[in-house]
């Protein structure tokens, strides 16, 4: 018995200290919960896969950080879910950088510029499912610590991380981490939470990558919502697929 809780409580020690390193110092104000009360498994997994609205479009500063490179540009998303989106990457100037679609067939590059290789609109195209688009993986589990709701999901291969927090009638995700045996692939920090027409998002959101799944180096992204609108209907379909 006395094995068995040392090792519960040495589980619970390493999921707190994995998504308290995955929040690193940045200049940006975090979320501020409010008391956690109990919630069901089941809300906390729906909670995570709606954290972003089933269909809307936004505008974005994009910051990328690669060593000693640092690029910014403009960006126009255009989601849908399940798993489709639209994403146009200009520079500061406005010229097209790139325009990426996906849906259930894939990705579509409908354009990118010369200086745009394939394995970078790949590692776009996976950012971008990363952070709006990817839903709950394995199997879930969870438990309350503080203020914090802390979700799991475990597969034969990877585990999922989120820690969400309570405001009002809302449940926010606050952090996510994906990770393999070796360690973690990437971690997400969400900052600067806002209440758009009663759906609370953040302005700010941090991807940083290890560079492990595309065998490249440790890289971060920061995304900058400059504004996000709803969309009650569906997209046209022809807003996911390169024109014939």
């Amino acid at each position: 018995m006395f094995r068995r809780c040392t090792k519960i409580v040495a589980s619970l020690a390493l999921v707190t200290l994995s998504l308290a390193a995955c929040a690193q110092s940045e200049p940006y104000r975090r979320l501020e919960p409010g008391p956690a009360t109990e919630v069901p498994l089941t809300r906390l997994v729906e909670a995570y896969n709606t954290r972003w609205p089933a269909q809307f479009k936004s505008s974005q500063t994009v910051t990328l950080d690669f060593g000693p490179v640092t690029r910014t540009f403009s960006a126009l998303l255009i989601v849908q879910q399940p798993g489709c989106f639209r994403l146009q990457g200009m520079t500061e100037q406005g010229l097209k950088i790139f325009d990426l679609a996906r849906d259930g067939a894939g990705d579509h590059v409908i354009f990118k510029g010369d200086d745009m290789g394939d394995q970078a609109v790949a590692q776009i195209s996976r950012d971008i499912q990363r952070v709006f688009l990817d839903g709950f993986i394995g199997v879930p589990s969870a438990s309350t610590r503080g203020s914090f709701h802390w979700l799991e999901g475990n597969t034969p291969s990877l585990t999922l991380r989120a820690k969400l927090a309570a405001q009002g009638q809302n449940l926010l995700v606050d952090c996510t981490e994906l990770r393999d045996e070796s360690g973690r692939l990437y971690a997400l920090d969400s900052y600067e939470w806002t209440d758009a027409g009663g759906f609370h998002h953040p302005q700010v959101i941090v991807l940083r990558d290890s560079g492990r799944q595309s065998g490249s180096y440790p890289y971060k992204l920061t995304l900058k919502i400059n504004e996000l609108a709803k969309r009650a209907a569906p997209w046209p379909e022809k807003t996911f697929r390169p024109k014939d």
